[in-house]
């Protein structure tokens, strides 16, 4: 039985009620259109793949109106998209992010943001800068941002080949400030490493203290698995009372 029989099994006692996919309960319907349109769950960025991979699912927007309507609910916000591209493809001065492509109604409903850093890390690709154009205040359900580090040039492994030790320390720390300040409900940034980055690090240090600038929950992603030591877990008892006390300050 596949997991959509199964999901719908319980309720074919009543089968005699449910002449069209609308006569299904919305929750059930939810869970029909995650399994067509979420199967795989993988970030969603600017990708040569897209039209073989994508395509035959956001079809179905197309079915109707009202199918649409809950379809594309259920894409944006069961997938995290990225805001900057890193295909190779994609990374012309007139490239614009796949955000900019959206409408403000499929932004609205996004609940999950990556900001990837690493590639150009000599030369940032030129789309690679904050503005009003990625529409990033009408992401009003993204909660969390996802940060995944894929190298550090500051590494001294890296030492004549970068422009400066600091460079791309820098770059990705007002790059990461600029996204937070414009998230308009942003909580919590989720970092994440290939095995190379080193957490004390230039790079990490930098992007860690901005996010603590901005006062956002800060947890790990699975890759690296870091935030298991008791250190990580008071200084997440730390800042959750330093935000839990500012909310309580704002509300008064």
């Amino acid at each position: 039985m596949s997991p959509i029989e199964e999901t719908i099994e319980p309720f074919m006692v009543h089968r005699d009620k449910f002449t069209f996919f609308f006569d299904l309960p919305s929750e059930i319907r939810s869970k029909i259109l995650s399994y067509l349109l979420c199967a795989h769950r993988r970030t969603v960025d600017l990708d040569p793949s897209n039209f073989t991979a994508a395509i035959a699912r956001l079809n179905l927007f197309l079915v109707s109106k009202q199918f649409g309507f809950e379809a594309y609910h259920v894409f944006y916000a069961g997938h995290t998209f990225r805001i900057f591209q890193t295909h190779g493809r994609f990374l012309g001065k007139k490239t614009e992010p796949l955000l900019a492509r959206l409408p403000s109604y499929y932004r609205n409903v996004i609940t999950s943001l990556e900001l990837r850093l690493g590639p150009g890390w000599s030369d940032p690709p030129k789309p690679w800068y904050v503005s009003d154009r990625l529409g990033l205040e009408d992401c009003v359900a993204v909660r969390t941002l996802r940060v995944f580090v894929e190298v550090d040039p500051s590494s001294p492994i890296f030492k004549g080949f970068r422009l400066n030790e600091d460079f791309f320390t820098i770059f990705s720390g007002s790059l990461l400030r600029q996204v937070m300040e414009r998230l308009p409900v942003l909580d919590t940034v989720e970092f994440d490493a290939y095995p190379s980055v080193d957490r004390h690090g230039a790079l990490m240090t930098t992007l860690l203290e901005e996010t603590r600038k901005a006062r956002k929950f800060i947890t790990w992603g699975p890759e690296r698995e870091w935030g298991d030591s008791l250190a990580d877990k008071l200084e997440m008892a730390r800042l959750k009372a330093r935000q839990k006390k500012g909310s309580s300050q704002a509300v008064s």
